[in-house]
């Protein structure tokens, strides 16, 4: 069975672009996202903004594996533009993003094969805009050990380059540490050789 990929990739800083065709103008954005209530305030925030604009179309994208996500056309023909922005983002596998095509009419309609073309051009734009980065999905193992037999667990954090969230206790060390989720069990197994260590 293949492994449940533990990382994915998601956008350190906004993209903005500009794409134009017939005179209509397209200005699209990538933010970074975590929930999607984030994402219900940034296109509240949009809309507000431009106000004045024909259309804000989005996508949103979340989760580890791009599990939820959502695509409106605002007003736009249904499937001609909420769903290219979304496949957009889908084609550059990113997840934890939202995208905003702000359109204002040029004048000219540009009929669906048009605005599919086009939603999708200005979503890419902004996306390419954006810098990227690899996000490790961890989960938190619990140590609980005596103080004789911290080098030993700190060897073990430091050969697997783990992260340390919170040391403490008193008669007992308890330590917190993050762990790529598909080292878990390795890890664990490590951890508790010899019976040093009791999670």
């Amino acid at each position: 069975m293949a492994e449940i990929p533990d990382s994915y990739i998601t956008i350190a800083k906004t993209g903005e672009a500009i794409f134009k065709e017939k005179g209509s103008k397209f200005l699209s954005f990538a933010i970074h996202i975590d929930s999607e209530d984030e994402a219900d305030q940034i296109r509240r925030e949009f809309k507000k903004k431009y106000y004045d604009a024909t259309h804000v179309v989005y996508a949103f994208r979340l989760g580890t594996q791009g599990e939820k996500y959502r695509a409106a056309d605002d007003g736009e023909p249904s499937g001609s533009s909420g769903i290219p922005v979304y496949n957009a983002i889908r084609s550059k596998n990113i997840t934890n993003i939202i995208v905003l095509v702000v359109r204002y009419f040029g004048g000219t309609k540009l009929g669906i094969p048009g605005l599919i073309d086009a939603y999708s051009q200005a979503a890419t734009l902004a996306i390419e805009q954006a810098e990227t980065k690899e996000v490790l999905v961890t989960e938190i193992i619990m140590v609980k050990t005596t103080y004789a037999n911290m080098n030993f667990v700190m060897r073990i954090v430091k050969e697997n380059d783990l992260q340390i969230v919170e040391m403490g206790g008193s008669t007992y060390c308890e330590i917190k540490i993050a762990v790529r989720k598909n080292l878990k069990q390795n890890i664990e197994q490590s951890l508790n050789q010899n019976g040093k260590i009791t999670q």
